[in-house]
């Protein structure tokens, strides 16, 4: 995707969220915000972890492979 669309993207999820919020009560609201905050910040913990590069553990057993002919 080009910047462009990318830009266009992002303005529209912000519309979403002021759809969203407008339709609820106002104390709702604040705490729709402390909530995201928070699960952004779930998401910027779990990335650094995700992105190891770790051995699966069937990549490990590769000798234990049986050759099967199907008739």
């Amino acid at each position: 995707m080009n910047k462009t669309m990318i830009k266009r993207l992002k303005t529209a999820g912000e519309y979403q969220k002021k759809a969203i919020l407008a339709l609820l009560p106002e104390r709702t609201a604040g705490h729709l915000d402390v909530i995201g905050n928070e699960m952004k910040q779930m998401v910027a913990e779990m990335l650094p972890g995700s992105c190891k590069k770790e051995k699966a553990p069937e990549a490990e057993q590769t000798g234990n492979v049986k050759k099967v002919s199907i008739d």
